[in-house]
């Protein structure tokens, strides 16, 4: 039996009177400050987030070595990390924002799991290799290595219309359900009810992407964080942070990310001062 060791980095901030304290200048309007809280480190390359709002747990790939990807379990209040059991490859996470089940995604297809029940089971699809999943009324998927999206409904597996004649990395649905996508020619915006996507922006090199809690787009680079403001507007800067590999956020709808060992939690700062919890 191998034993593995996870090393926990824990940023305690002691807010015993209001004082000015700032890690991060951001570009946001409504937030201009953020703290910097370590959530975890480890040496593994965490990659792919996503969080279970309905118990403010944290979801997220790591590299186990041999290109095996393993899904671990992070109690974001607690700090308490361990590896969810039964499931092969979950290079890719998704959190059904309806239900708070997790999915996982890999070479073996897709598995569901339920923390309250404790229950998981590995999906009925066959011949799936899975690079990446969102959830939202339908569970969309792209396939290794063609890097095409698909999406289940009725027990079928069909193309995603829009982007069946593009090459996807990661893609996701915001609140209008306009779809936002990104490969290595840039970010992309596809209207709804619309087949035409639109490049909103070609530099940096984009990494990883998501939505808020209120539906709003963000994607992540090697040299920062940008939210989108509208298919047809703007791609904003808002946070300079290095390295960024994913991004998600938690049920308080403060912005963790990950880099190539840590994942760290951006609490916000109102006024320049500390106020650990406000939205």
């Amino acid at each position: 039996m191998k034993l593995f060791c996870f090393i926990f980095i824990i940023t305690t901030i002691e807010a015993k009177s209001p004082r000015k304290y700032c890690d991060i200048v951001s570009n946001d309007p409504t937030k201009h400050c953020y703290v910097k809280e370590t959530l975890t480190s480890i040496p593994h390359s965490p990659n792919q987030l996503s969080v279970d709002k309905t118990t403010n747990t944290l979801y997220f790939s790591f590299d186990f070595g041999q290109g095996e990807y393993v899904p671990a379990i992070l109690n974001i209040e607690t700090k308490s990390l361990s590896v969810l059991k039964g499931v092969k490859d979950a290079f890719a996470i998704a959190n059904d924002n309806a239900t708070g089940d997790m999915y996982f995604g890999g070479s073996h297809g897709i598995y569901k799991y339920n923390a309250n029940k404790k229950l998981l089971q590995r999906l009925n699809f066959n011949n799936l290799d899975i690079w990446w999943l969102f959830i939202k009324n339908h569970i969309y998927f792209i396939k290794f290595p063609s890097l095409v999206a698909f999406y289940y409904t009725n027990k079928n597996v069909k193309p995603v219309p829009e982007l069946k004649d593009n090459i996807v990395h990661q893609f996701v649905l915001d609140k209008d359900d306009n779809i936002f996508f990104i490969n290595g020619t840039g970010l992309f915006g596809i209207k709804n009810n619309d087949d035409q996507p639109i490049l909103l922006r070609d530099h940096p090199k984009f990494l990883g992407i998501t939505t808020d809690n209120n539906g709003f787009v963000y994607v992540c680079s090697e040299d920062g964080i940008f939210v989108v403001t509208s298919v047809i507007q703007k791609v904003k800067k808002v946070i300079n942070a290095q390295s960024v590999l994913g991004i998600t956020f938690d049920s308080s709808n403060n912005l963790i990310y990950s880099n190539s060992h840590d994942i760290i939690r951006l609490i916000p700062v109102y006024g320049g001062y500390f106020t650990e919890g406000k939205e």
